[in-house]
């Protein structure tokens, strides 16, 4: 087993501690700035994995318009903190943890355990322009369309319930 490169490692851990912080976050800006994090440290993984358009695109796409766009609905909304709900007990959230945390396990013990399925070096093109357009319009492009159509109801929907308010 080889040693992990320290920048992917640490990137790595900031990610899924971002990530972790993303969904356990009470107030959603706090939820969003974890986001951002999470984000900013994909593109850092996606770099060491010798993918720079992915992570150019991944800062672009996803750090630039969805967050922008998830920000611009959360200012929409205006919630208030009584409008945030109700907090879980700790033994809630401790079982919740404890269920993601086994899920988690299932998926990457099994890739743990047997190193011969992850690759060593990615393959020379990977993460390119044209092997990445290749993929999103040939084999991916109906997930692609309905990803979009999906975030256009989503901004539709955070409109919706923000003029109701008005």
């Amino acid at each position: 087993m080889g040693s992990i490169d320290p920048v992917f490692g640490i990137a790595a851990a900031v990610t899924v501690l971002a990530g972790i912080l993303t969904v356990t976050q009470r107030n959603p800006i706090y939820s969003a700035i974890s986001m951002l994090a999470c984000f900013l440290g994909l593109a850092v993984v996606y770099l060491r994995l010798a993918a720079p358009f992915l992570a150019a695109i991944h800062v672009l796409v996803y750090t630039g318009a969805i967050l922008v766009l998830f920000l611009f609905v959360i200012m929409l909304l205006n919630l208030k903190p009584e409008e945030l709900g109700v907090e879980y007990s700790l033994k809630i959230r401790g079982a919740i943890a404890l269920l993601c945390g086994g899920l988690f396990a299932l998926i990457a013990l099994p890739l743990w355990q047997d190193q011969r399925t992850l690759p060593k070096d990615p393959p020379p093109a990977f993460g390119g322009v044209e092997q990445v357009g290749d993929a999103l319009f040939n084999q991916y492009a109906l997930p692609f369309e309905l990803i979009s159509v999906l975030i256009m109801v989503a901004v539709f929907g955070g409109v919706l319930l923000a003029k109701k308010k008005l």
